[in-house]
């Protein structure tokens, strides 16, 4: 009898492995389409900008985040959906009812990590021997015009990658424990940003997101936060450094809405933007301690359900991480740091 409970449990933690090396293989999949489509894309472009005399700037701001948005939204995504459905769901979300309070609670603990993630990546790339990628990245927003900033940034990330890195890859894990399905949703989820600016906070936010999915089995609601998230870091906060810094002074509205009145708009818009900002950092702060407070007072309620087969004590990392899938993934994204290092 003890034999055949150990055979069992050696064949459960087999197909245990091979379900979190499949997801690893998907999502390597994902990441290397990416990078194959947009050496295509940025290719073909350039061949057609060469036949039309080199007339568009491609590596303008909106040049850049069309060529790296496409391939990922448009070829990278339905490869992966398909090659998704190959591995069987294991398990599945609760489906839990949350309120405006819960919400509004994982919002500012959402912010507040964000904060704080953000600063400890800051830190990070100060040791960097060369200019780091979240400068590349700040100024790719900055020169891209709000509304690319809002299709691709604040519309289509979110729903691309919650319906990715939460639920799809959620789905097939959860059955297994919510700790590690929770845990790996939001390590592939900052690994997959590919620099350390971006991981500490993409890993947190990760983490907090797949812990909603879990329990409440809704990704519209894991979407709304991110779209909330990047709307913040990626629209606001760009829009006032833009008018802080002057930037909208070349502006032809501007200039010709100062010319009628007479009035130094660009310095007018400085000051505003510049006292909008302040606001906007207190805010910040603001979410980043009241999210402290929150995950202490609600720390008790935080539960992880141990799943349907849990995965053996003393087994987990190597069931988890030491798999061909999950090494793959990790390979390709540890070549993403080096490459922005």
């Amino acid at each position: 009898m003890a034999m055949q409970l150990e055979e069992e449990a050696r064949a459960l933690g087999k197909r245990q492995r091979k379900q979190f090396s499949h997801v690893g293989l998907v999502a390597a999949a994902f990441m290397i389409v990416t990078f194959l489509a947009q050496i295509a894309v940025i290719s073909f472009a350039g061949f057609i900008n060469y036949l039309l005399g080199g007339i568009i700037d491609l590596f303008s701001g909106p040049g850049i985040l069309l060529l790296s948005a496409i391939p990922m939204y448009f070829v990278a995504f339905p490869v992966s959906v398909a090659l998704i459905q190959l591995i069987p769901r294991c398990g599945r979300a609760q489906s839990q009812p949350w309120g405006i309070g819960k919400f509004a609670a994982c919002l500012v603990i959402s912010v507040g990590i964000g904060l704080a993630g953000n600063l400890l990546g800051q830190f990070v790339e100060w040791f960097k021997p060369s200019v780091g990628d979240d400068s590349q990245l700040n100024e790719l927003l900055m020169n891209s015009g709000l509304w690319m900033t809002v299709l691709f940034t604040v519309l289509m990330a979110p729903v691309v990658e919650e319906l990715f890195f939460r639920k799809l890859l959620m789905d097939r894990l959860l059955g297994y424990g919510e700790g590690p399905a929770i845990l790996m949703s939001g390590l592939m989820f900052g690994m997959a940003h590919g620099n350390f600016s971006q991981f500490f906070y993409a890993f947190g936010i990760g983490v907090l997101w797949a812990y909603v999915y879990a329990k409440t089995g809704k990704v519209g609601y894991t979407i709304a936060f991110h779209m909330i998230f990047n709307f913040l870091g990626g629209a606001i906060a760009v829009e006032l450094t833009k008018g802080a810094s002057g930037a909208f002074e070349n502006s032809w509205f501007v200039q010709g809405v100062g010319r009628m009145l007479s009035l130094d708009f660009g310095a007018v818009i400085a000051a505003v933007s510049g006292f909008l900002m302040t606001g906007y950092f207190v805010f910040m702060v603001a979410c980043l301690v009241g999210g402290i407070v929150l995950l202490i007072l609600y720390r008790r309620k935080i539960q992880i359900e141990p799943g349907t087969w849990p995965i053996r004590k003393g087994a987990r990392f190597k069931t988890v991480v030491l798999n061909v899938g999950m090494i793959l993934y990790f390979l390709v994204c540890i070549s993403l740091f080096v490459m922005n290092w």
